[in-house]
């Protein structure tokens, strides 16, 4: 087969995934726009805000599978990408093995360990009566997390052979099921714990589902306890600690402006950023649905060689990006507030112009980084993301817990996105572009 034709179906999965992956993303948005309105009612302001709250701090657990998932992704790609058939069963088993694991491991800290911290030292409550909503929805959180961990590898397994249209068409009737179970949860007046664990849970049994099907039909892949090996457990270690570090980095500066503003100033205070990043996340995954199927397609690309095409599609990949975000950054700084106070029908949920400006700066520069980030990690750079990456938001978060105890929630945040989002943003760009050079001249 041809470069040209390889790059003429490369093209075509990526649009086919985009298309899929956008739906899904798409379900998973209207999911969360819905659920706010009618959870915010019926949980009351406290216990929502432990929602969002929580919902920060598990992104922190990703950190938790080593990077293992990213490992195995690259690890098969480049199997594909040089047409070998021996080792992916081998990869898969050992991925599955760990991630297992880590899940039992997970589970039992949150069962025995959790009951005898004091977690109000980190999300502090107004009304003592929610101490054990708070314990028990972290414990849901935390097993439902775990659960998904060798749940994912599935996807893994799909994307890395650029077949997300069938990850993210599980994913996408998974998320429908678990908008489902949020207005069931609120019918038959479920505890916050139940309705989390069931929101978060249901995508992944679907994806389970998938992944079972998958190693019925593809020998090639189908695990075996016989097959896990130490060289691999190395190989995905070696190149996941590099991408867990960027990962850490990029939790750390998505998700941790929460937790510390939660820290500093209370649940309830937050409610109105945790409202406005909920609608603004709208772009991030919309955006990261589109360019996703870029990650697989430039590592079997660079597998290949094909210089030509990397370097096209990496400046449509930019070009398109700009297309989506800039009327939705324009739109909402001129009508994100009505749209908010229509939307949660709470005017005490009403950002100040202040504050949501500084949210929407920073899902515009967001969205810019993951077209940089596709490059990177597609072409196995994770070098450079582990060590700005995860340097720049610790900072960030540092200089914001400075700041907090003597400025406003609005100065702290906007301290945090500049210190630390914009400047990642930047070096990601830098190394794209160096990146690009090396491809381009062989260097």
């Amino acid at each position: 087969m041809t470069q040209e034709l390889r790059g003429s179906n490369r093209n075509k999965r990526i649009k086919h995934t985009a298309v899929v992956a956008l739906a899904a993303k798409g379900i998973n948005a209207v999911s969360g726009l819905i659920t706010v309105p009618v959870t915010l009612s019926y949980l009351g302001a406290e216990q929502f805000g432990i929602w969002m709250a929580l919902t920060g701090f598990v992104a922190f657990l990703s950190f938790t599978d080593l990077g293992i998932g990213i490992g195995l992704q690259n690890a098969l790609t480049r199997c594909h990408g040089n047409d070998d058939e021996n080792t992916p069963s081998s990869l898969v088993s050992t991925a599955l093995f760990l991630t297992i694991f880590i899940c039992l491991a997970l589970c039992a800290f949150s069962l025995l360990v959790l009951p005898q911290l004091d977690i109000t030292h980190i999300i502090k409550l107004s009304d003592d009566s929610n101490r054990l909503t708070l314990l028990h929805t972290t414990q849901a959180f935390i097993i439902a997390f775990a659960l998904s961990l060798p749940l994912s590898m599935f996807q893994r397994i799909y994307d890395a052979y650029q077949n997300g249209v069938v990850s993210n068409a599980l994913l996408a009737i998974g998320r429908l099921f678990s908008l489902a179970s949020v207005f069931i949860s609120v019918k038959l007046q479920y505890p916050l714990s139940v309705m989390v664990f069931l929101y978060m849970t249901l995508p992944f049994v679907f994806l389970g589902l998938g992944g079972l099907y998958l190693f019925l039909t593809n020998p090639v892949l189908r695990p075996s306890m016989f097959k896990v090996k130490l060289k691999h457990i190395n190989q995905m270690v070696r190149t996941g600690g590099l991408a867990l570090s960027a990962q850490v980095g990029a939790a750390l500066m998505s998700s941790g402006p929460l937790l510390l503003l939660s820290s500093q100033f209370g649940a309830i205070a937050v409610v109105p950023f945790a409202i406005t990043q909920r609608l603004l996340s709208v772009v991030s995954l919309m955006t990261s649905a589109a360019l996703m199927p870029l990650w697989p397609a430039y590592g079997e690309a660079y597998a290949r060689q094909d210089k030509q095409w990397i370097n096209q599609t990496f400046k449509k990949s930019l070009k398109y990006t700009l297309l989506i975000i800039t009327p939705i950054f324009i739109l909402m700084s001129f009508l994100g507030q009505a749209i908010i106070e229509w939307w949660s029908n709470d005017p005490n949920a009403v950002p100040s112009w202040s504050l949501l400006m500084a949210c929407n700066v920073w899902a515009f520069i967001m969205a810019m980084s993951r077209a940089f980030s596709m490059l990177l990690n597609g072409t196995d750079h994770f070098k450079g993301q582990a060590m700005y990456g995860l340097i720049l938001p610790l900072s960030a978060l540092l200089i914001g817990y400075y700041y907090a105890s003597n400025n406003t929630l609005v100065f702290t945040l906007w301290i945090m996105v500049l210190s630390g989002e914009l400047l990642r943003s930047l070096f990601l760009w830098w190394e794209s572009s160096n990146v690009l050079s090396k491809i381009s001249y062989g260097k």
